[in-house]
């Protein structure tokens, strides 16, 4: 590993984010840019501390090369430092009223309640030529910059969530951003600002990961707790395979199918829960092109308003305190793949398939045929059959071949649909009008975007 210190003032780091492109702050290992959101007073003694020269902490980064003489820069730690300077410069906030007033060259400037353009321009000159003290890290391997991270983390309020983050690796943390930068995470599901913030709809996300783990690859855990998520991160590191993947990926594809806007009822302790029923109601031969599944979303959505309106009080008493642990847990998810295989009679539905794939493998061949296929040939009656080419063919007239044993007068078969739900355990349905549970087909459109040409590297000290 090389580390070297870099020489850039604000408006060089600005530059680099905005017009270049070659500062990233989107690292897999980062928190969500959330930290300092509602701490309007946090951010407005940054400024003050760079305007009035007090300490400010170092900001470290990754430097990667993306072409023969052109580099980016990921942010390791220093991202909301930076984003907060660049946030006040673009006048997205005003100082806090109370921020203390600067001096400088024996000048006295007030800064409270002022945005950037409302200070003096010797302020505004101050700001941009400011240079944190920046540390570049070069030929740095994943488990190395995690390790960094870990430690330059390990001694501020990260949330347990959030420091599993680099114990899962890079390739999960990258693969786990793009679940919940899905429309399912981030606009549907029901996480207040300050849940987001301590990154709760990670921990949420890992939870379901690691039922479904449990469910397929037979992972024991002991509870859903914050632990127990980072001790299940450490483990799927290298470890998570592209089959897990495809299932998760295709589990949020359903439920975006199933639920187009938000739903009060998909709170941080239901989601898992439903996940693992999305999971069941999907079946094992669908087909997410096809829009094909043992339940359609629009069925599953009807569903799911009538478990809530239902069966809730069977299912709240294991959501109160001690949710967190496996018997709960486990109990939830047995009242809730109860109402759904009853409410579907999906049970029913599973065995008669089953015994018909039986029968077709037991049923004996027809001895009568496979003497008729051992028996000589019937020479003449070959030579009748050759003759009859000659004739015409019947006229319309004539009567229709029909099946053996059936007359015009036979009415035809009946063919009903019954979804009668029988008093099982647990809630069931009072519906009685299932149609097909499979969904009409739907289509969607994808984007690319161009990429840009990469910018020359800012000037650089080497220590």
């Amino acid at each position: 590993m090389i580390k070297t210190t870099l020489n850039w003032t604000v408006k060089n780091l600005k530059n680099m984010y905005d017009g270049k492109h070659t500062l990233q702050m989107d690292h897999p290992i980062q928190r969500q840019n959330l930290q300092w959101l509602d701490d309007r007073l946090k951010r407005s003694l940054l400024i003050h501390s760079m305007l009035a020269n007090y300490p400010v902490p170092p900001v470290y980064c990754l430097k990667e090369a993306i072409s023969e003489k052109d580099y980016s820069y990921s942010i390791l730690d220093g991202k909301q430092r930076l984003t907060t300077t660049f946030d006040f410069i673009d006048g997205r906030y005003p100082l806090d009223t109370e921020t203390p007033s600067v001096t400088i060259d024996d000048t006295v400037y007030e800064l409270g309640g002022k945005y950037f353009t409302d200070l003096d321009v010797e302020c505004q000159q101050e700001l941009l030529r400011f240079k944190f003290t920046i540390y570049g890290f070069e030929d740095a391997d994943d488990d190395l910059i995690e390790e960094i991270f870990f430690r330059l983390n390990n001694s501020t309020p990260l949330s347990k969530p959030q420091k599993a983050m680099p114990l899962c690796g890079v390739e999960n943390a990258k693969f786990i951003k793009s679940i919940l930068s899905d429309k399912f995470f981030s606009e549907i599901c029901q996480f207040s600002a300050l849940q987001r913030r301590k990154s709760d709809d990670m921990c949420t996300l890992l939870q379901a990961m690691m039922l479904l783990d449990n469910k397929y690859e037979g992972y024991e855990f002991s509870s859903i707790s914050a632990d127990e998520i980072m001790r299940y991160a450490a483990s799927i590191k290298n470890n998570y395979s592209e089959e897990q993947k495809n299932r998760l990926y295709d589990i949020i594809d359903y439920l975006e199918k199933v639920f187009p806007e938000k739903d009060k009822m998909l709170k941080k302790i239901n989601i898992p829960i439903v996940m693992l029923a999305a999971d069941n109601a999907m079946g094992d031969g669908y087909d997410p092109v096809k829009n094909v599944y043992r339940v359609g979303p629009m069925y599953f959505r009807q569903w799911f308003s009538y478990f809530f309106d239902e069966c809730y009080e069977d299912y709240k008493l294991y959501c109160s305190s001690g949710s967190i642990k496996k018997e709960k847990t486990l109990k939830r998810i047995e009242i809730m793949e109860t109402s759904l295989v009853s409410y579907f009679e999906l049970e029913e539905t599973d065995k008669a398939e089953q015994d018909t794939a039986l029968s077709e493998e037991d049923t004996p061949a027809d001895e009568s045929v496979l003497a008729d296929e051992d028996s000589p040939v019937d020479e003449s009656a070959l030579t009748k059959e050759d003759s009859s080419l000659g004739e015409a063919a019947p006229t319309d007239d004539s009567t229709p071949l029909t099946d053996a044993g059936l007359t015009e007068s036979d009415p035809p078969a009946d063919e009903t649909e019954s979804a009668a739900i029988g008093d099982n355990v647990g809630c069931v349905s009072a519906s009685e009008d299932t149609a097909s549970y499979t969904a009409s087909e739907q289509t969607g459109a994808s984007g690319t975007e161009a990429a840009e040409e990469p910018p020359d590297e800012p000037t650089q000290d080497t220590k």
